[in-house]
């Protein structure tokens, strides 16, 4: 008798766990729904923009003049400016997404976690490179605009840059995790007297605030890289304004839709 009754609670408490386990589905379809949603608002906008700043011969007009004018102020930044263009090409770009990629994969062991990765770099990417080809913008009519052979709008450099800057802090975030992970698992071994305490891993740092200080000056370094290659792209002559401020506002917002989509279940 006292064994069926302590039976008789398990089907309401699987009824309740499968009740919250079907919200929290249909809780994360309705975020996904919502992301998808405004990067395509966010999408159609940038169409939009491109085709209207192609036909207006008074915006293009006033960009020249910025383009004209940085470039004679900032002359000397000009070599940096072609080294910033060779940085963030996909020659070189590539390589270190792959590397990044590869980190995050030795970090977290977790193949989810670096596809997640390779769609944040992948898809935005693809849809730049979607916007150029509908826009068809061409570029600023200066010495090298002229010998750019894609179309300018938006700007696929500093779209890279975002993309890499993105991914290099998706890298800090897991090492920061695993860091945090070790020192709680070798807290609790400590605590544990029938457990040997865990060696002291010589990767990690060992004191917290060094970790976070450096962790601090790397995300405001990242931060400020996508802002320089946007900068360089006018003073090369290579881009309008338009074109690199559209990428510097799109390209975020699409890798961090994909970041959220891709997010694991909890």
């Amino acid at each position: 008798m006292s064994g069926q009754i302590s039976e008789q609670p398990l089907p309401q408490a699987d009824m309740q766990a499968g009740v919250q386990s079907a919200s929290r589905v249909l809780s994360r379809h309705r975020t996904s729904l919502s992301l998808v949603l405004f990067a395509v608002a966010m999408v159609a906008l940038a169409i939009v923009e491109g085709l209207m700043l192609r036909s207006n011969t008074a915006d293009h007009a006033a960009e020249m003049r910025i383009i004209l004018a940085a470039g004679a102020r900032w002359a000397a930044f000009v070599p940096a400016a072609h080294a910033i263009a060779v940085c963030f090409s996909a020659m070189v770009a590539v390589p270190v997404i792959a590397i990044l990629l590869g980190v995050i994969l030795a970090v977290t062991r977790s193949v989810g976690q670096m596809l997640r990765g390779l769609a944040m770099a992948a898809l935005p990417m693809a849809v730049i490179g979607l916007i150029k080809t509908i826009v068809d913008r061409p570029r600023p009519s200066t010495a090298r605009g002229v010998l750019m052979p894609d179309p300018s709008f938006p700007s696929g450099h500093t779209a890279c840059s975002v993309v890499v800057v993105s991914l290099a802090l998706f890298m800090l975030q897991v090492i920061d995790a695993r860091i945090k992970g070790s020192r709680r698992l070798a807290g609790l071994s400590a605590g544990d007297s029938r457990t040997p305490a865990i060696a002291a891993d010589s990767a990690i740092p060992q004191s917290p605030v060094v970790w976070r200080g450096v962790r601090a000056v790397l995300t405001v370094v990242l931060i400020i890289v996508p802002f320089v290659v946007a900068f360089s792209r006018v003073v090369y002559g290579v881009h309008y304004p338009t074109d690199v401020g559209t990428s510097l506002v799109l390209t975020p917002v699409l890798t961090w839709c994909v970041y959220r989509l891709c997010e694991p279940m909890r």
